[in-house]
């Protein structure tokens, strides 16, 4: 399958995930270039979260190869993807409501927060400098999300589109190479996916992590990606640049035939 020119961050090799009974990923072979956005999309039931949970080590692959960064990665556990710089964030915003959002954003900090548990619980000055350093990374972390005034805040306080921002922050604040953004703009008002899209932008424009994005909202999509796989059955229907492969009958067909909520205005290019 032909991606753009780059070394892949990411790449499966006829990889095969049976949930069940189900045949949920069928022998996908993809890459997605370092220092790009990249989108994977599809019909619900496509396999996109299950490929991502494959490739992040939280559900088992049955055959096939997962590469990150070049290295075989197949079978990585999920606290093993921070090491590698490898960020992930998830559907629902995963957030500890009674905590801060600087707080949420320190939970992701796995590689940064490595003094002993006899450290830390007798406060002794390491832990205390390794805390303190944690809390700046995490308000950074923020700062680059555009949240850095909500640091101190519950996260229960906060609207559901500024939760999600938190989520983003928590998966940037141990500095990944990578991140694996499992629909970031579900549940957003319009007004509150081009914030999201702004953010994820000017990352890429910063020099900030290659991303790959699963998002239903094709107009998300074709104003983030330069390129796109299209899964379909599990299986991939397509791939290559978003004015191209969005606007193919097979993808339009796959959208309309199994009666998502996708129009065809949708599914092509705006």
């Amino acid at each position: 399958m032909k991606n753009m020119s780059g070394s892949p961050a990411v790449r499966t090799e006829a990889l095969n995930v049976w949930l069940g009974g189900t045949h949920a990923v069928c022998d996908v072979t993809v890459a997605f270039v370092e220092g790009a956005t990249s989108g994977l999309v599809g019909p619900n039931g496509a396999g996109k979260s299950t490929l991502l949970n494959c490739i992040s080590g939280l559900v088992p692959a049955g055959s096939g190869e997962v590469y990150l960064y070049g290295d075989k990665a197949t079978g990585i556990r999920p606290h093993q993807l921070a090491r590698l710089r490898i960020g992930r964030s998830y559907q629902g915003a995963q957030l500890v409501g009674e905590l801060s959002a600087v707080d949420n954003v320190m939970v992701g900090d796995h590689v940064g927060l490595r003094t002993g548990l006899v450290a830390a619980a007798l406060s002794l000055p390491k832990a205390r400098r390794a805390e303190r350093a944690a809390r700046e990374r995490a308000a950074h972390a923020l700062d680059r999300v555009g949240l850095a005034r909500y640091a101190h805040r519950p996260v229960k306080e906060l609207p559901y589109g500024i939760q999600k921002r938190v989520d983003l922050a928590r998966a940037l604040v141990s500095d990944p190479r990578c991140i694996l953004l499992d629909e970031p703009m579900a549940g957003l008002s319009r007004a509150e996916k081009e914030e999201v899209v702004e953010v994820l932008a000017g990352l890429r424009v910063a020099g900030g992590p290659t991303l790959v994005v699963v998002e239903h909202d094709m107009r998300v999509i074709n104003q983030l990606c330069s390129y796109v796989v299209v899964l379909a059955a599990g299986a991939v229907l397509a791939a290559g640049p978003p004015e191209t492969v969005l606007n193919s009958p097979e993808v339009v067909a796959a959208y309309i035939g199994r009666g998502d909520s996708h129009s065809e205005e949708q599914v092509g290019s705006e």
